[in-house]
């Protein structure tokens, strides 16, 4: 229930910017993959969970895409960042 609720208000808050659910070559600058559905990511703090990529969706009203990502040990939370947030070394380190 509280994940399809989670769906709803990102649909709601991405489409009516006329989003592109490909997120292809969004990473051109240089600073590496664009992520993929099922990519996991760690905030570089000791103890904080591991994020799970479930979409990657480019909005006109951002200059890089959104990433909805949910936590590995609690699928209910939810959390949305840029893409440069994921990009940016100092706060997200991906899990192998």
């Amino acid at each position: 229930m509280a994940q399809s609720m989670a769906a709803n208000f990102w649909n709601r808050m991405t489409h009516p910017f006329g989003g592109s659910s490909s997120p292809e070559g969004v990473l051109e600058n240089g600073t590496g993959p664009a992520p993929s559905v099922g990519d996991r990511y760690m905030q570089t703090k000791q103890g904080t969970p591991v994020w799970v990529v479930e979409n990657v969706l480019s909005v006109t009203a951002s200059r890089y895409p959104l990433v909805r990502l949910t936590s590995e040990k609690y699928p209910d939370l939810m959390k949305i960042v840029s893409l440069s947030t994921l990009a940016d070394h100092g706060e997200f380190t991906r899990a192998h």
